[in-house]
């Protein structure tokens, strides 16, 4: 028993010492780093499409967008569903953006419950449109997110040959949801 409570001790002095050093060995951000994406924080709800070369498939989407650790990073939490039957989830996605340190750069790491998961780079291309690309074996992906007062419009496309010629596999159309 005493051993035990011993061994609990020098592990949570341990960890706390590891955080410590952590932290003094991370860089800084300052409060607010994500501020420039507050425009997304909030509940959104419409609709999309998706095409993977099979067909087009259409979604319900929810998205829901909230600022955390005092505005350094907005965390994201995507739902689609059928629109034939809400209670069948089609996607379901979670994503953390922060601050890369440059102005108008940011981070998203991304994962989706079939377990894909990534870190692309994010830019802020004006004040409401955020663009973020992903680069796969022999394709080039690339999201365009623009917010225009209470209404999100977001586009995917790919490109084959380096960002010369795109093609849109992806859009959805999304309404702020009024505040309770």
């Amino acid at each position: 028993m005493m051993a035990i409570k011993h061994l609990k001790r020098a592990v949570t002095v341990m960890a706390a010492a590891l955080l410590t050093v952590l932290a003094t060995s991370m860089p800084t951000q300052a409060k607010d780093a994500a501020a420039p994406l507050n425009y997304l924080v909030g509940e959104w709800t419409g609709e999309g499409w998706v095409d993977m070369g099979q067909g087009r498939m259409e979604f319900r989407q929810r998205e829901r967008i909230t600022s955390r650790l005092d505005g350094n990073i907005i965390t994201i939490e995507g739902t689609g569903s059928d629109p034939a039957n809400a209670g069948v989830t089609v996607f379901e996605a979670f994503a953390v953006l922060s601050a890369s340190g440059k102005p108008g750069e940011f981070t998203m790491r991304s994962y989706t419950r079939e377990g894909q998961a990534g870190t692309f780079p994010a830019v802020l291309e004006t004040p409401n449109r955020l663009v973020w690309t992903i680069t796969v074996p022999g394709r080039l992906i690339r999201y365009r997110s623009e917010v225009t007062g209470d209404r999100w419009i977001e586009t995917g496309e790919a490109s084959v040959d380096g960002g010369t010629k795109w093609m849109k596999f992806f859009e959805m159309t999304l309404d702020r949801v009024p505040a309770a």
